[in-house]
């Protein structure tokens, strides 16, 4: 692959020590090296003052995950980050194949309907990683002539992100937290370490059992915070059986609780699934980024979340971050690093190497304006950040509760908190859709000139893991 390459900048460690630093990292005393605000992409440290985290003017955390993009093909084209789209990758019988525009192709577009959904499971991550090389994302897929995951999208593709690249902040070194799919990658942002290596359940068969690793919402729920999984069609909170049924909600929930003035401290955001996951690859019908949907469709659920959030009363307490499980076999040219994991995530044969990059934007009134963050960040991040906030003791045993950086440490306290919320591009009412207020995507199998498709066994395959998923959730009350 050739390609630019940008120094790679620091890993700033984060230590939360004791209880009475997480719960007041006051003004006084508490200091944290922090990047320049620059662009550059080893900026120069700096001592920044935290304050105590009460008076941080954040009290809602809002944590949006999306599916399967990486940060070179969704988000390459953002100045100031360490990203591209201009490089030449070789596909498995030695052909030079150029990256390039999807949305300008005919043959594949918003949704790339008719192409395989990119490999991206453990082996598959390991075989694009290529030892760092980082050139390997055209060696795991099935048809030669297939350039799927050497494809991006632009800025005037993707309008909630340029809107966000303006005016709130881009996060480039942020990595998932497991180099395989998607289940483990979303047991991470709930438990900050995973129980297991694929898209599994135990014992496997018809009934799953619940799972048992910690979460952070044990945590929560025990300290009498107010905290909400809301979901559009299946819950990931339906992992743990009905444990977590009093806190799981529809999306419906959340427009009706911002509205009242009601959002919760901690939200997470489950989005479309496509009827849980069976409209994603090869359907293309769900909102969630997964191939094949529509990104616009996936930009209009950002976007929704995003109106509903800065015209409800807590706006000026809110802090707005999306992150991405995994990313779906897409190119990046940053070699991920290797990051501790727990003993029983040894054994399961964990070898603690993160995901690649996906994207990672941060919105509110304490998100640095215009401003591309270079410090690494991964899903424990995001768990600290909330842990800093609300005094909470480390989640399980992960050594990554000490190791990984705070998300905090991206945000700005040298400022009084920006309260200006700008509206993004032309994504239709409440941001659900084009002009005319629909999707824009359309189930591939539904004609415009896309021959009906029989799902490939991996397909098959994919949607039989969410049906698992959406069992638990049904055995256990979640959904109906």
């Amino acid at each position: 692959m050739s390609q630019r390459n940008g120094p790679k900048p620091p890993r700033l460690p984060f230590n939360p020590g004791r209880r009475r630093f997480l719960a007041g990292m006051a003004a006084a005393t508490g200091t944290l090296a922090l990047p320049g605000c620059g662009n550059s992409i080893a900026p120069a440290s700096t001592a920044t003052v935290l304050p105590n985290p009460a008076d941080s003017g954040i009290d809602h955390i809002v944590q949006v995950m999306m599916e399967n993009r990486s940060f070179d093909h969704f988000l390459g084209w953002v100045p100031g980050a360490d990203g591209i789209q201009g490089a030449t990758f070789k596909n498995s019988v030695g052909a030079d194949v150029p990256t390039f525009h999807l949305a300008a192709d005919p043959d594949y577009g918003y949704q790339g309907c008719g192409w395989e959904d990119p490999a991206h499971g453990y082996q598959d991550g390991r075989d694009h990683y290529s030892g760092g090389a980082m050139d390997g994302f055209l060696k795991t897929v099935g048809d030669v002539a297939d350039k799927f995951p050497v494809g991006y999208y632009n800025a005037d593709d993707l309008l909630f992100y340029k809107g966000v690249a303006e005016r709130f902040t881009v996060c480039d070194r942020y990595f998932h937290g497991f180099l395989g799919s998607t289940f483990p990658n979303r047991i991470y942002m709930h438990s900050g370490a995973t129980d297991r290596m694929q898209n599994s359940f135990y014992p496997p068969g018809p009934t799953p059992a619940p799972a048992t690793i910690a979460t952070i919402w044990d945590q929560l729920i025990a300290n009498n915070i107010s905290c909400k999984n809301y979901f559009s069609d299946v819950p990931i909170t339906a992992f743990w059986g009905e444990k977590y049924t009093s806190i799981s909600a529809s999306f419906e929930q959340f427009l009706a609780d911002a509205a009242a003035g009601q959002l919760p401290a901690v939200s997470y955001f489950d989005p479309n699934f496509g009827g849980g996951g069976a409209g994603e690859s090869p359907a293309g019908v769900s909102r969630d980024d997964h191939p094949q949907a529509d990104v616009r469709d996936g930009q209009a659920y950002l976007t929704h979340i995003y109106n509903t959030l800065r015209a409800a009363p807590t706006w000026d307490r809110t802090l707005m971050i999306v992150t991405y499980d995994e990313w779906g076999g897409f190119f990046d040219h940053v070699a991920p690093d290797v990051s501790p994991v727990s003993a029983a995530e040894s054994a399961l044969g964990n070898d603690g190497r993160l995901g690649f990059r996906t994207p990672c934007v941060i919105l509110g009134p304490r998100a640095r304006r215009g401003h591309v963050s270079h410090i690494h960040f991964d899903p424990n991040s995001v768990i600290n950040l909330i842990r800093w906030r609300f005094g909470l003791d480390p989640v399980g045993d992960s050594p990554r509760n000490q190791t990984s950086n705070n998300m905090v440490l991206a945000l700005d306290f040298d400022n009084p908190p920006n309260l200006d919320a700008p509206a993004f591009g032309d994504l239709g009412p409440d941001g659900l859709g084009n002009s005319a207020g629909t999707p824009w995507g359309s189930e591939c199998n539904s004609g415009g000139g896309v021959p009906p498709l029989t799902p490939p066994a991996p397909a098959n395959v994919h949607q039989a893991e969410w049906e698992g998923l959406r069992r638990l959730a049904r055995t256990y009350d979640l959904i109906k």
